[in-house]
């Protein structure tokens, strides 16, 4: 993967820490728990090829979605790993404005892994995959109450209620054209009830 962040500097400096050792003696080990120790790097790789050479592999986490808690807004990968975090109003840089933004998962609670706040990203997750073949997947969820699950899209709202959100997404592209074509009177799109699309 491409590096664009500020951790690959980072990363050589730990492993340039390391240069004054010899292959030999490296504790890669060590090395290794000190390059995954910053949130970005899911994975480190380390092989002494020698006679004189340390390959590495860094496996890069990948965001899915920034988390707009009442305090702390924080981006996150598919495990909730929180990778970078800033206080709530802060400008969003503009590489993650793409992301889907996740309401009612506090970032803190998904650090310390409090199991309500798991349930909640599992739903929002949920939904994310279901939404990857869309077109434009930019959402903006609200998973407060993991029995209204709520998504807005292109300016009205979706409620899911509780899960499948699979097959509930899939029942909303089904109709998602039309919906389109009357954009101008759709406020809310309901799929709580089975089989049904109510369009209000």
């Amino acid at each position: 993967m491409g590096w664009e962040r500020p951790e690959k500097i980072e990363v050589l400096e730990r492993l340039r820490s390391s240069s004054g050792s010899s292959l030999f003696d490296l504790d890669l080990v060590s090395l290794k728990g000190k390059l995954m120790s910053q949130p970005w790097i899911r994975d480190v790789n380390l092989r002494k090829e020698y006679p004189d050479t340390l390959a590495v592999r860094v496996i890069e986490r990948r965001p899915v979605a920034v988390l707009a808690g009442r305090q702390v807004e924080a981006i996150v990968d598919e495990t909730g790993t929180v990778l970078e975090a800033w206080p709530n109003g802060g400008e969003l840089p503009n590489q993650w404005s793409r992301l889907p933004v996740i309401h009612g998962v506090e970032p803190g609670s998904l650090r310390d892994g409090g199991s309500a706040a798991l349930q909640h990203f599992a739903a929002a997750l949920e939904i994310l995959r279901a939404a990857s073949s869309s077109v434009d997947p930019v959402l903006d969820l609200d998973v407060g109450r993991w029995d209204d699950v709520r998504v807005q899209r292109h300016g009205y709202e979706l409620r899911f209620g509780e899960g499948p959100f699979d097959e509930k997404w899939r029942r909303f592209l089904s109709v998602e054209n039309e919906i389109e074509r009357r954009h101008g009177g759709v406020q809310e799109v309901d799929l709580r009830f089975p089989d049904q699309v109510v369009v209000r």
